[in-house]
């Protein structure tokens, strides 16, 4: 298998709105409905869920300190704030306001372990920004955890639909959060 060249790894047509989305399933699967009823059942008692079906088996990831969490959140405070709490529990952190900021970040530094994406942001949303991570070669394995305040079922299912690895209900307490970064990364 031949290495990728530096075209290969130029992730900012990702956040281009001049390319259509890639498309993604309309209706869920009867396991994605059931996982939805479970997802909502988890964000009211634990802030968030975790979706089973993306996590692969696999051996245990590098420690937290070699892992770097990118945060996309248009809310800066907000990115900060979750930033600050996985910097506290080892990880690295970088923010960004926006998915073209996430496309430059990832072309200029690789994908990261696991991005946490806010969902309702100007311009592409994190649905879309997700369903085109998820179209990409090179970023299709890539953890995503969406961040968001939209925790009905509904959201869980589009979610699901669009590649998510788990799903956070914004506000969060610290340790939720970093329970479902660390659970995402240990596969």
């Amino acid at each position: 298998m031949s290495s990728p060249d530096d075209a290969d790894l130029d992730f900012t047509g990702l956040a281009e709105p001049k390319s259509p989305p890639p498309p993604v399933r309309e209706k869920p699967t009867p396991a994605e409905e059931e996982e939805a009823l479970i997802g909502a059942s988890a964000l009211g008692k634990d802030g968030f869920h975790l979706i089973a079906a993306r996590r692969a088996a696999a051996a245990p990831g590098p420690a937290p300190a070699s892992q770097v969490v990118l945060v996309v959140d248009d809310d800066l405070p907000t990115g900060e704030l979750a930033a600050r709490v996985l910097r506290r529990a080892g990880y690295q952190a970088a923010v960004v306001g926006d998915p073209r900021d996430a496309a430059r970040h990832m072309t200029t530094l690789g994908p990261p372990a696991l991005v946490l994406l806010d969902v309702e942001m100007p311009g592409m949303g994190g649905f879309e920004f997700l369903a085109r991570m998820r179209a990409n070669k090179y970023l299709k394995e890539t953890p995503v955890i969406l961040f968001t305040a939209l925790s009905e079922r509904r959201h869980i299912v589009r979610g699901l639909l669009a590649g998510a690895d788990g799903y956070i209900a914004k506000p969060i307490s610290g340790a939720a959060l970093v329970s479902a970064v660390r659970t995402v990364l240990a596969g």
